[in-house]
């Protein structure tokens, strides 16, 4: 089996948020783990918090054909864009983990991130979670704070333009057993006019990290049905 898979990081993570699920997929299967301003080795850059300028840098990480997309909270939101902006030729297809559908997720108010008690609040609403460690260190928790909020802006843009979104590849969407952040799954199934599936695996809400062996199950499925 050959094909090439997309891997879209949730909030706060960069690409090497991955490598557990990266060496759980064959060797012949291309890799790609998208790295967003910000984040991961791309640390220095300033963050994004607009859904257009992500998609575009998305896209301009992509230097060969995609089969699979795979977004996990956040990136759930940032494949679905991605694959509707790839176009209709290949059909990519979305597998999106641990994050409810767009038109299904309350909007962030200014007010849940005007603090850092309430952006950490919202975002552990969401399924995310800082550890006490960053939080009581005051430099670290001051760059948690810039990227909690611009990650919570930016799934605001997300909730805002793709509430709609469509494509004609199939979608597959994962939960992990132990996530009490999810609802509405279904509603997923609006956004594609090709196969929709739904999958529960053991784990929590980052699920390539609590169950690498079992998103990759799905990646492998989803690549023989492209």
């Amino acid at each position: 089996m050959r094909g090439a898979v997309a891997l879209v990081p949730p909030s706060c993570c960069g690409a090497g948020y991955f490598r557990r699920l990266r060496r759980a997929l064959p060797d012949e299967i291309g890799v790609l783990a998208l790295e967003l301003p910000g984040h991961g080795r791309r640390y220095s850059e300033p963050y994004l918090t607009s859904a257009p300028a992500v998609v575009a840098d998305a896209l301009a990480q992509i230097d060969c054909p995609v089969d699979v997309v795979y977004g996990e909270s956040l990136g759930a939101y940032i494949g679905l864009a991605l694959v509707a902006a790839l176009g209709d030729r290949r059909r990519p297809a979305l597998v999106a983990a641990s994050n409810v559908p767009p038109s299904q997720q309350r909007r962030v108010a200014s007010e849940d991130i005007a603090t850092l008690e309430s952006a950490v609040a919202t975002f552990a609403s969401m399924g995310g979670a800082i550890t006490d460690e960053v939080l009581d260190d005051p430099h670290l928790a001051a760059g948690a704070f810039a990227m909690i909020r611009a990650d919570l802006l930016l799934s605001r843009s997300f909730v805002e333009t793709v509430g709609t979104t469509t494509t004609p590849g199939n979608v597959t969407v994962l939960a992990g057993d132990r996530d009490t952040s999810l609802s509405e799954l279904p509603a997923w199934a609006r956004h594609t006019t090709g196969r929709y599936s739904f999958e529960l695996l053991p784990g929590g809400h980052l699920l390539a990290e609590s169950n690498p062996s079992g998103v990759a199950g799905v990646l492998l499925s989803a690549l023989t049905e492209v």
